[in-house]
């Protein structure tokens, strides 16, 4: 408990902690149990609040450290929710707040008159969690911090009992919907609500609150998931029947094929061992290492066609559409779809639908869309080889504006690029984006110039057309975090030897000292901030503090990325830092303890970077009259009456520099059109 309290005391200096903390105004605590026919997990939580059977079986609320109060249907309307509606000094606070708050809008509100709270007086404890890199799940966060208060097991074991309907009993109508609902049940899901209740109110009592500009951000991220983006119902469903119509295509060959050993392109293990016995020996049968063994020429015919099956299916985009329809509502708009702070370095991650992971296209899109839009599988395939590819192509045109409005969006042109040659003051690489910028000569390409470089040519010896130009590309993806020739195999999978690679890494360091430098730089930082706790380290523009049981990166925006519990060890001769990582949703040391290293210090920086000027850029947008719908990596999509606004005037919205950041080049390039095919 010190470690905490010991960061939260330094939020303010001293001298003014006490006159802050008599200032601090009455917080409401609450937590609702449910129940529905819905699954939350599938529909979501807009739909779910939406949905009709969804039922609120009680609350419990407390109001700072008084005691924790119960209501339940059949009781009037807290006194303190009316209170903490119209009363200025009051805020109210939950874990997950998105979910509370869609549950007093969709049910308690139209249901029984329980009042609504403006996002502004809303406060959430997973946002603050997530915030200084601790778990978002309640129960973990409780562990992680050594909370008085724990969630109740084996009362959360019973809460999924009571919020979904049991089967129903031999004596009952199958086709009938049936609860547990029995007293005893019911008096222990109200003692788990208020427990919950208790340990929220604790955590928050724990965790230093939002700043004024993060708290704006996640109020702005709430709007946007309150607003949603709109899916174009009939074009899904379309690309759903191809699909529906491929796989038992595929499926049914592909038992021919193996004699019956397969009788699906998802039975993986079964098909890895076809594969062996007939003198293919592969580990992984995803799309980069199926099409590398297609390249081998000695391939049998049986083999080669499985594989190519395995292809075309692994592409297919069934599951993403099932995704988008089961979560789009009555007015096709998918809402709750980002998650403030998913990644450690503030990012969003998708929720549900993971917009961030729509693939994007390959083909001719408008032929594309004009196609998949029949719903005819053999049209189809009669003009595209791989029609399930073909409709994964597709999947982000299925989100769409709606009727009389347009989507308008930008994205960063090569942001982690020019933030990780601006953070390492790699100035020739910065010199080549800003000349780019100005001339959009594609011999001034940075790709190209880096090319150069690796290739030892004169600068401007090739353009966006060269092969080598695809080279300088790769190795940037690569290479910026330390990579060598596993990095590489993510992007080109099959092109150069090992040899060639390590070459071309070698080069892309010779030709890049300062980020080299950097990152032994940046790892020292860290390891020196965390044996010196309670001093400040400086790494040019960034700075480490180990204070409490957290390691604080301070980036040049002046927001803090957090890392727990962190430590150093090794021995004299080498030594690192291992720290406690959301990865994988488990809460555990970093790279199963091997710690973390220059490259890994780095891409947080760079990302936490290209997050703040993603969420200064999205701020502006919003103030102009841009109503943002998508974000995407670092994209911004709105939908806007048609004729509203320019992507002349998005684009200088979105290439704004922040004060911090003003020798930095920055590029974007705007889009507007009725699909997110972007």
């Amino acid at each position: 408990m010190r470690d905490i309290v010991q960061i939260r005391s330094n939020v303010l200096h001293p001298a003014v902690a006490s006159s802050w903390r008599d200032a601090l105004p009455y917080v409401l605590h609450r937590d609702y149990e449910t129940r529905s026919q819905a699954i939350i997990k599938t529909v979501g939580t807009y739909k779910y609040a939406t949905d009709l059977s969804t039922e609120v079986l009680c609350c419990a609320y407390a109001v700072d450290d008084k005691p924790v109060q119960l209501w339940t249907p059949s009781d009037p309307v807290p006194a303190e929710f009316i209170e903490a509606a119209t009363n200025p000094a009051w805020i109210v606070c939950a874990h997950g707040a998105h979910f509370e708050d869609a549950i007093e809008h969709h049910v308690l509100h139209p249901r029984f008159g329980w009042p609504v709270f403006p996002v502004e007086k809303q406060r959430c404890t997973q946002a603050m969690a997530l915030a200084v890199g601790l778990p978002a799940r309640l129960s973990t966060a409780a562990i992680a911090l050594e909370l008085s208060n724990r969630k109740d097991a084996a009362g959360e074991r019973l809460m999924h009992q009571t919020s979904k309907p049991r089967r129903p009993h031999k004596d009952e109508r199958p086709d009938g919907v049936y609860w547990f609902e029995d007293q005893e049940r019911l008096d222990r899901l109200y003692a788990y609500c208020k427990q919950d209740v208790e340990v929220e109110r604790e955590l928050y009592s724990r965790l230093p609150p939002l700043s004024a500009s993060e708290q704006s951000l996640w109020e702005l991220s709430y709007k946007i998931n309150a607003r949603g983006f709109r899916v174009d119902r009939a074009f899904a469903e379309a690309a759903r029947r191809i699909a529906q119509a491929a796989a038992p295509e595929i499926d049914q060959e592909i038992a021919e094929l193996t004699g019956g050993a397969v009788s699906s392109i998802n039975q993986i293990a079964k098909l890895v061992a076809w594969l062996q016995q007939h003198g293919c020996s592969m580990e992984k049968l995803d799309r980069k290492a199926i099409e590398k063994k297609l390249l081998d020429p000695e391939l049998v015919p049986a083999v080669r066609r499985v594989l190519e099956l395995r292809l075309g299916g692994a592409q297919a985009a069934t599951k993403k559409i099932d995704a988008l329809l089961a979560r789009a509502g009555a007015d096709d708009h998918i809402r709750g779809a980002f998650k403030y702070h998913g990644a450690s370095t503030g990012r969003w991650a998708g929720e549900g639908v993971q917009p961030h992971n729509l693939k994007r296209p390959i083909v001719d899109l408008d032929t594309a869309i004009a196609a998949v839009a029949t719903g005819d599988y053999q049209h189809v395939r009669s003009l595209y080889p791989r029609p399930l590819s073909v409709v994964g192509d597709c999947s982000r045109a299925m989100i769409c504006a709606a009727p009389g409005k347009v989507l308008i969006g930008a994205d960063f042109s090569s942001i982690e690029s020019r933030v990780l040659a601006w953070i390492a003051g790699e100035h020739w690489k910065l010199d080549a984006y800003k000349r780019y910028d100005a001339t959009c000569d594609p011999r001034d390409e940075p790709y190209c110039e880096t090319a150069c470089r690796i290739f030892r040519v004169p600068s401007g010896s090739y353009t966006k057309d060269s092969p080598e130009r695809n080279v300088g590309k790769t190795c940037d993806l690569a290479f910026g975090y330390m990579g060598g020739v596993n990095a590489w195999r993510k992007f080109e999978p099959d092109r150069f030897t090992d040899e060639e690679v390590k070459k071309f890494n070698a080069e892309w360091r010779a030709a890049h000292p300062a980020i080299k430098r950097f990152w032994y730089d940046i790892d020292r930082a860290a390891l020196t901030a965390v044996r010196e706790r309670g001093h400040v380290i400086r790494c040019g523009p960034i700075a480490f503090k180990s204070i409490g049981s957290f390691l604080l990166l301070k980036l040049p925006s002046g927001r803090k990325l957090s890392y727990p519990q962190p430590r150093a060890v090794g021995d004299e001769q080498r030594q690192h830092v291992v720290f406690a990582d959301n990865a994988a949703g488990q809460f555990k040391d970093c790279r199963n303890g091997a710690g973390a290293y220059g490259g890994i210090w780095t891409e947080n920086i760079v990302s936490g970077i290209a997050r703040d000027l993603l969420a200064e850029a999205m701020l502006r947008i919003e103030a102009a009259g841009y109503p943002i719908v998508l974000h995407v990596h670092d994209e911004v999509a709105c939908e806007v009456p048609e004729g509203f606004g320019s992507t002349e005037e998005f684009t200088r919205l979105m290439t704004r520099k922040p004060a911090w950041a003003l020798d930095l080049p920055i590029a974007a390039k705007a889009w507007i059109g009725k699909r997110y095919c972007k």
